[in-house]
C-alpha cells in the first residue's frame, strides 16, 4: 500500500476538504500555500527560458524552420532534444498552474466576500496582467504569453468552479478539438508534394525557386533587426505582429483555455494537495512523460526527414500538439508533486519553489536579461549562436534566477513583480519587507510567513 503525498514537510498549510476543495488551515489566506504548486512553477518558468533564449538570439523563422541554418548533428540533436521535452510543455504547464491558481483565488476571494465582488476581483487582476503583457510584448519579447493567459482567462473566469467531473472532459474536448482541427488546417499537403516531387521536375524547381525568395527575405528582416535600436524594436515588434491580432486568435487562445479548465480540475481532485498515494502519482509521472514523447516522436522525425521545411514546421509545431503534449506536461506536473516533500528538504528544492513563487519576476527579468545580452540596445549579439551554444546561455540565466530568489523571500514577502500586481489587483497598498529576515531554515515557501 502506497503513502499518502504530504504537501509539503510539515503537511500543514492545507487540506483537502470533502468536496475535493482546497481550504486553508490557517486564517491568513496569504501564507497557505501548496508547495508542490511553487515546485512546478519553479520548473516552468527556469525551463521556458531555453526556448525563449532561441527566439530572442536568432530570426524568429529560425524557431521554426531550416530556411536560414544547415542542421547539422549538434544542431539536429539540439532541436529533438528541445521538441520532444521542452516545446509546448513549459507554455502548457503554466497554463494548467494558471488555471489552478484561477481557481485557488476565487475560491479564498468567496469565503469573504459575495460572488461578484470575488469574481470582479480576479478580472481586475486579468485585466492587469493583460497590461503587464502589452507593455512585455511592445518592450522586450515579441513571444510574450501573459497577455495570451489572461485573454484565456477572462474566458475560463465563469466555469473555473464548475465540479471537476465536467471541467476535466470539457478542457480534454477543446485541447482535443483544437489539435484535430489545426491538424486539418495546418497538414503540408503542397509542401510534402513538392519536396516528394522529383530533382528539376517544374513542381519542385517552383518550389526551391519559392524558398530561395523567402530565405533572402529572412535574411534581411533579420539584419534589419540586428540592427534596430531599442525603438526601432518596438516598431518592429509592431509592424510584425500587432498587439490586437493577439485577441484574434481563437486556436491559441482556446488551447491555453483547455489547460486552464485541466488545471482547475486536477486542483479539486486533490491532485497537487498531497491526497493521492505516492505510487498513483508517480505512475501518473513516468507514463505521462513517456506516453508523451512517444506520441510527439513521429512528429520530430517528420520535421528531420523533410529537413524542416516551413509548412512541414509549422505543421509540427502547431497542428495536433496541445492534445500530443498533454500526457508529458501532466507528467512533469506529477513527478514534481511526488517529489515535493524530498526536495523541500534541500536547498536546491527550496530554491527551486522560491524562484517559482517569483515566477512573475523571474518571467519578466529574464527577458531583460536576454535583451541586454542579445539586442542591439545591449550587447548585440543576436545572430551570432546556434541552438545548443545557446543553452549554456540559458543555463547561466537559470543560474541567476535560482541564486536570487530564495534570499529575496528572505528580505521580502513578495517578488518585486508580485507585489505590484497584488497591489493593484486590491488597490491598495501591501507591506512588502518583512519585519524580521528569515533565516535559512525558515525559507521554505510553504511554511514562512507571508
Amino acid at each position: 500500500m502506497g503513502t499518502a503525498i504530504p504537501i509539503d514537510a510539515e503537511q500543514a498549510s492545507t487540506r483537502t476538504d470533502d468536496q475535493g476543495e482546497i481550504a486553508a488551515r490557517t486564517p491568513d489566506q496569504a501564507e497557505a500555500r501548496l508547495t508542490s504548486l511553487d515546485l512546478v512553477r519553479g520548473f516552468a518558468v527556469l525551463g521556458i527560458l531555453l526556448p525563449n533564449l532561441v527566439s530572442f538570439a536568432r530570426p524568429g523563422p529560425y524557431y521554426f524552420t531550416g530556411i536560414l541554418i544547415d542542421y547539422n548533428p549538434l544542431e539536429e540533436a539540439g532541436w529533438i532534444f528541445q521538441y520532444m521535452l521542452i516545446d509546448g510543455k513549459l507554455r502548457g504547464l503554466f497554463a494548467l498552474l494558471f488555471g489552478t491558481g484561477m481557481a485557488i483565488f476565487v475560491g479564498r476571494a468567496l469565503r469573504d466576500r459575495n460572488w461578484s465582488s470575488a469574481y470582479g476581483l480576479q478580472l481586475r487582476r486579468l485585466l492587469w496582467l493583460a497590461l503587464f503583457g502589452v507593455v512585455h510584448f511592445y518592450l522586450l519579447f515579441i513571444g510574450d504569453i501573459l497577455l495570451d493567459y489572461a485573454l484565456a482567462g477572462l474566458i475560463a473566469l465563469p466555469f473555473i468552479r464548475i465540479k471537476p467531473k465536467i471541467l476535466m472532459p470539457l478542457g480534454l474536448f477543446i485541447t482535443a478539438f483544437i489539435s484535430v482541427g489545426g491538424s486539418f488546417a495546418l497538414w503540408p499537403g503542397e509542401t510534402l508534394e513538392a519536396l516528394s516531387a522529383p530533382a528539376g521536375s517544374e513542381a519542385r524547381a517552383e518550389y526551391d525557386a519559392e524558398m530561395a525568395k523567402e530565405r533572402e527575405r529572412l535574411l534581411t528582416a533579420s539584419e534589419q533587426r540586428a540592427e534596430a535600436g531599442f525603438l526601432g524594436m518596438v516598431a518592429w515588434r509592431h509592424e510584425i505582429r500587432p498587439v490586437w491580432t493577439r485577441l484574434l486568435n481563437p486556436p491559441a487562445t482556446m488551447g491555453y483555455v483547455g489547460m486552464m479548465f485541466i488545471g482547475a480540475a486536477l486542483l479539486r481532485m486533490g491532485f497537487f494537495a498531497g491526497t493521492w498515494e505516492k505510487r498513483r502519482i508517480l505512475a501518473w509521472g513516468w507514463s505521462g512523460i513517456a506516453l508523451g514523447a512517444v506520441l510527439t516522436a513521429p512528429l520530430a522525425w517528420m520535421a528531420v526527414e523533410y529537413a524542416h521545411a516551413p509548412g512541414v514546421m509549422f505543421f509540427v509545431q502547431f497542428a495536433p500538439t496541445p492534445l500530443l503534449r498533454l500526457p508529458m506536461i501532466i507528467g512533469m506536473a506529477a513527478l514534481f508533486v511526488a517529489w515535493t516533500p524530498a526536495l523541500m528538504r534541500s536547498g536546491f528544492g527550496q530554491r527551486l519553489a522560491a524562484a517559482g513563487r517569483m515566477a512573475f519576476t523571474n518571467y519578466i527579468m529574464s527577458s531583460v536579461m536576454m535583451g541586454i545580452v542579445f539586442l542591439s540596445w545591449g550587447l548585440g549579439l543576436y545572430g551570432m549562436w546556434n541552438r545548443v551554444p545557446l543553452f549554456l546561455f540559458a543555463f547561466g540565466g537559470i543560474a541567476i534566477m535560482l541564486a536570487w530568489s530564495r534570499p529575496w523571500l528572505a528580505r521580502f514577502r513578495f517578488g518585486p513583480l508580485e507585489w505590484l500586481w497584488r497591489c493593484l489587483t486590491y488597490m491598495r497598498i501591501f507591506p512588502i519587507r518583512r519585519e524580521t529576515p528569515l533565516v535559512a531554515s525558515e525559507t521554505n515557501p510553504a511554511t514562512s510567513r507571508a
